[in-house]
């Protein structure tokens, strides 16, 4: 028991210094920027569910979990800064269900220190980071996981000159007794940019040699990405010219005994992202790129650029009052059809602490060939998390796919504790292929070629006519399997004249040539399209689109013709209505034929009230080809409001219809109030009610939280909370109760 504590008596100790000898730390100048926390959590959850063959599970849990918390900031000389610290907290917790009672005591050390040194023309640093978490479950020997981490960098910035960033990591991953886990990874990052007037040269080393000491695996390595990129106007600015050359070269050498596996990345070419209720359908709403999706950037949150009620970022938390609930799209283009079995989804948080939150998500897994037609692959629920990344590990059996997308709902406010989260954001996707070491000891390498050229050139002013040329070239030459390659190239006429005040009329005709995995591909594009703005506060649209293709001489076409209208009536009322009509043949010969209407709202006719309307009809009708033809059809309605008559109070209400032929009509009923009476008080009441009601399997939820919060002084506060949820289903009954009390003290 003596080393459950010894974190805890650390982080003590450097508190009663910091207090009793203040002179002490002032003297050496290096704590005058400390601060830092102390904070304590518990928690009591009990449910009791019961389903229709009368089988009942009780669980009970009591949750303990102390925290302290320390951080330096501080500048030992003025181009000398200090960062140190660390985190030392205990999570105790007693749960007992189905008649067994486990306890289990988990306690993490987190120290770390970092120093860098600045000026104007470079930067050097040096830190250490350690993560020790030590887990004792009643009954079992204590296991304890190690974390070590050495870093140094070199960051060199000359004006006009090329900048350079060398970043240096090993790694040590263990634990105590060395049998479960051995590792030791060196990981070496090489950065270098060039910008001259439009020219970008950039280039991206990765070197890492990893040793696992538990299976005698040894894994080096080697990434190489240069990019060549420039962009100009010539001819007074009639010719612009943008072109791109990227290559990719990686190398892993791989020496073992036989065991283990060995994780070879994927580079994909494109992040997407879409929230969507039918993740199956995506001709609803189709996947965006997101580039930030895939940048590197394991920390910061991702914006998705979409409009309410859509989050401002990929948030997978709690959402708050009229954010939308759909599920969560997030997807990789890979460019080539590529065998993947891994996906990591990395968020901006640690949830190691936090096991039912992290326990919570159900991570659906699709597949596609074109980004339109969705195939399910597999359900993954839990995935597991941590304990030393921000991550959720996602792995699923071999899967050959261009297009992969991971489906994950957002956090459901019945899920104990979920009021706490209300930012868990997605900031990266990775995706890997894992194989047994086996089948690629030895040398294994593949090097990727893309090359892009977009060129536009402006013939008449008037009418505003451009001749493009755009280019796409890919080759991928690995030397484990056969080499691909595939390119596009796409001469086009588009033209933009403006009719008369009114009227504006666009078009583009053009002919793509190019070839794939599936063999040449030819295509004829064309749309045009006549905008009208008759008033500033209404606008129409008619859209016609074709597109005549074939690939391996198998056709696949699209013809589309939509109308989109927008107005805003009267101040506070805008509403829009759009129909049309699109026809779509694949290589099977079979056709389908596709209705669609739609009507939104948005209605404010006072400041406190806020009204959506959207309606949509969708009549599809199939023929031809081999499978048998046919019609569905499939009518949704949307409707919210959301009601805030003084600043203390909030009702929000939701309606959700689905009706399809051949099915039950589904209905999903939503009903919330928040109510703070006191909010700029020392002490702040909060109550809310929030009903959920789910025709599907007659599914009434209802969850009542009411709360409070004491501001003690400007740096403690208390806050307490109670957590009642009711569920009653035709499948199940389940009753919840969760409590929990959160002290923290700043210094």
């Amino acid at each position: 028991m003596r080393s459950d504590v010894v974190p805890l008596r650390f982080a003590l100790c450097a508190l009663l210094v910091y207090i009793f000898l203040p002179d002490v730390a002032d003297a050496q100048g290096l704590f005058q920027g400390i601060s830092g926390s102390l904070e304590y959590n518990y928690s009591f959850f009990d449910t009791q569910t019961s389903d229709v063959f009368g089988n009942k599970t009780e669980t009970k849990s009591n949750n303990h979990n102390p925290r302290f918390t320390l951080n330096i900031d501080t500048k030992i000389y003025p181009n000398l800064t200090l960062h140190a610290g660390g985190v030392a907290e205990a999570n105790i917790s007693d749960v007992k269900t189905g008649g067994i009672e486990l306890d289990t005591t988990v306690t993490r050390f987190r120290p770390y220190v970092d120093l860098t040194l600045q000026t104007p023309l470079y930067t050097a640093g040096m830190g250490y980071i350690r993560r020790e978490d030590r887990t004792k479950i009643e009954s079992f020997p204590s296991v304890t996981l190690v974390y070590d981490e050495y870093n140094g960098l070199l960051e060199w910035k000359p004006d006009a000159f090329p900048y350079s960033k060398l970043y240096f990591q090993r790694i040590n991953r263990y634990d105590e007794k060395k049998q479960i886990q051995d590792t030791k990874e060196d990981i070496l990052n090489l950065i270098s940019k060039y910008t001259y007037k439009g020219l970008y040269l950039n280039y991206w080393g990765l070197f890492t040699d990893t040793q696992n000491n538990i299976v005698d695996l040894d894994t080096k390595e080697q990434v190489h990405n240069g990019n060549v990129a420039y962009t100009d106007a010539f001819f007074n600015k009639r010719v612009s010219l943008q072109t791109n050359f990227n290559v990719i070269y990686q190398q892993t050498k791989t020496v073992s005994k036989g065991r283990g596996t060995v994780q070879f990345p994927i580079f994909p070419f494109a992040g997407l992202f879409s929230i969507d209720p039918t993740p199956g359908d995506s001709i609803d709403v189709p996947m965006l790129s997101i580039p930030a999706l895939i940048n590197g950037d394991l920390a910061n949150q991702i914006g998705t650029g979409l409009p309410p009620p859509n989050p401002p970022t990929i948030n997978i938390g709690l959402p708050a009052t009229g954010v939308t609930t759909d599920p969560r799209n997030i997807g990789l283009d890979l460019l080539n059809v590529t065998e993947i079995n891994q996906i990591l989804v990395w968020i901006n948080r640690d949830l190691s602490s936090d096991p039912i939150i992290a326990n919570s998500f159900s991570w659906q897994i699709w597949t596609s060939s074109d980004n339109s037609t969705w195939t399910f692959l597999t359900t993954i629920s839990p995935a597991p998390f941590g304990p030393f990344q921000n991550s959720f590990e996602l792995n699923f059996s071999n899967v050959n796919t261009r297009y992969i997308k991971v489906v994950v709902s957002p956090l459901s406010p019945a899920i104990p504790g979920a009021a706490g989260f209300p930012d868990i954001n997605i900031t990266e996707l990775q995706a890997f292929v894992s194989r047994p070491a086996e089948d690629v000891e030895g040398k294994v390498s593949s090097t990727e070629y893309i090359y892009n050229l977009d060129s536009r050139t402006r013939i008449f002013d008037v009418p505003l006519l451009f001749y493009e040329l755009t280019y796409f070239f890919n080759r991928v030459e690995p030397s484990l399997g056969s080499s691909e390659q595939r390119y596009d190239l796409s001469n086009a006429l588009s033209v933009n004249h403006r009719l008369s005040r009114v009227l504006v009329g666009t078009a583009r005709v053009g002919v793509e040539n190019g070839e794939e995995r599936d063999g040449t591909r030819l295509a004829y594009v064309y749309n045009a399209s006549l905008i009208a703005d008759p008033l500033r506060t209404l606008h129409d649209s008619l859209v016609l689109s074709g597109r005549t293709e074939t690939i391996g001489g198998r056709p696949n076409d699209t013809y589309s013709a939509f109308l989109y209208n927008t107005a805003q009536l009267y101040n506070g009322i805008d509403v829009n209505l759009n129909g049309g009509v699109n026809f779509r043949r694949e290589e099977t010969e079979q056709w389908t034929r596709d209705f669609i209407i739609n009507l939104g709202a948005n209605i404010v006719p006072h400041r406190t009230v806020i009204f959506v309307l959207n309606y949509t009809d969708r009549i599809s009708k199939q023929w031809g080809g081999e499978t048998e033809g046919g019609s569905t059809y499939r009518s949704t309605l949307d409707m919210s409001i959301n009601y805030n008559p003084f600043r203390t109070l909030n009702l929000f209400a939701s309606w959700d219809i689905v009706a399809e032929k051949g099915r039950n009509t589904d209905t999903t009923q939503n009903y919330a109030i928040n109510w703070s009476p006191f909010p700029d008080g020392a002490i702040q009441f909060n109550f809310t009610y929030n009903e959920n009601l789910r025709s599907e399997i007659n599914e009434k939820e209802r969850i009542l939280t009411p709360s409070v919060r004491w501001n003690i002084t400007k740096r403690s506060y208390l806050d307490v909370s109670y957590q009642i949820t009711r569920t009653r289903s035709d499948l199940e009954k389940t009753d919840s109760n969760f409590f929990s009390t959160n002290l923290k003290i700043f210094f």
